[in-house]
């Protein structure tokens, strides 16, 4: 019998067999960045030639730089508004909250799969769904094609 964390990760299979110590991918269905983080993954992801998202919902955030004391922060604030515009990925202004709270409580869905260029992504699983904290070219990836490699060692943490 499947547990919720393995009936998830096989409706959302797309290479590999869910074999303890296995490698697998899974299909993304949701993306999150911050802008501490996001400014590298959109820029990773402009590198890959993407044109649109390919992921159900991605969303960028501002929420950890938002102290405007030079140019730098403001600089990256507009890159990422324009990245956004450009690719379809919804935008989050300074103000709106904690990205990882914002996404819980507006965005979370059981039996989806999110992953995210912040550190407490994984708050999202409180929902019922996986939710990964990456870095940023993980993140890219995903919008970019809408999947992950998981790198899990199966075996020794029992996942599958």
């Amino acid at each position: 019998m499947e547990n919720l964390t393995q009936k998830i990760l096989r409706a959302h299979l797309v290479k590999g067999e869910m074999i303890k110590g296995s490698p697998i991918e899974i299909k993304m269905d949701q993306t999150l960045t911050q802008d501490a983080t996001g400014t590298m993954a959109y820029m990773q992801l402009e590198a890959m030639g993407v044109d649109q998202v390919k992921t159900e919902k991605s969303i960028s955030y501002v929420d950890h730089n938002t102290l405007q004391s030079g140019y730098m922060n403001a600089d990256d604030h507009a890159y990422l508004q324009s990245v956004a515009s450009k690719h379809g990925i919804y935008f989050s202004k300074p103000g709106n909250g904690i990205c990882h709270q914002v996404h819980l409580e507006r965005f979370a869905k059981p039996g989806k799969t999110l992953i995210g260029s912040d550190s407490h992504t994984p708050t999202s699983s409180a929902m019922g769904m996986i939710a990964i904290g990456a870095g940023g070219l993980d993140v890219a990836k995903a919008i970019s094609n809408g999947r992950d490699s998981l790198s899990i060692d199966n075996a020794r943490s029992g996942q599958y």
